[in-house]
């Protein structure tokens, strides 16, 4: 099922056939997570197989594959997390996890789609995410999507023997409608 497209990505609910795909691996991958909270535990086809099953029947998560329109490969996720219905308000994130598909505008194009749903059919007003300063391709995405720098948590994570700063990004519903 499409869910949500553009000319060249599907974005659609995630299926327990991707469990059996490359998608665990992107997350045991060190390359592939460091710019995220993955990569601290092994990640299983089994772990995987019970995310999809539970993110499926939440009324708080929109979570969806990235597929390539042309192969028709999962290349990714995009997620709205956390979506609180009484400040209106989700936590924005995205993991592009083939390594062929990144710096090809993939998570700009998904995120685009993701915001206008947020924004439009869910009614959110603020659209939020936060990313490791390190994590340049994150950072410059949150920037071309509109989001606004709100603040830098200082040694709020630890990953790879570092404590590191994290970025927080958000857009309003008035802002996004003003660019579109």
């Amino acid at each position: 099922m499409n869910f949500l497209e553009d000319s060249a990505i599907i974005l659609r609910p995630l299926e327990l056939s991707d469990a059996e795909g490359d998608y665990p691996n992107w997350l045991n991958d060190m390359e592939t997570s460091k710019g995220n909270s993955h990569h601290r535990f092994p990640y299983s086809r089994d772990q995987a197989r019970e995310y999809i099953q539970n993110v499926r029947v939440s009324e708080n998560d929109v979570i969806l594959a990235i597929v390539e329109k042309d192969s028709g490969k999962h290349i990714g996720n995009i997620s709205l997390l956390e979506i609180c219905w009484f400040s209106h308000s989700a936590k924005f994130a995205i993991l592009v996890g083939s390594s062929t598909a990144r710096g090809k505008g993939i998570g700009f194009r998904a995120g685009k789609l993701v915001l206008e749903h947020g924004f439009m059919a869910l009614n959110l007003h603020r659209i939020y995410c936060g990313t490791y300063v390190t994590n340049i391709a994150m950072n410059s995405l949150a920037k071309k999507l509109g989001m606004t720098l709100v603040g830098t948590l200082r040694e709020s994570v630890y990953k790879d023997g570092l404590y590191l700063d994290e970025n927080l990004f958000d857009i309003l519903r008035p802002e996004y409608l003003a660019k579109t």
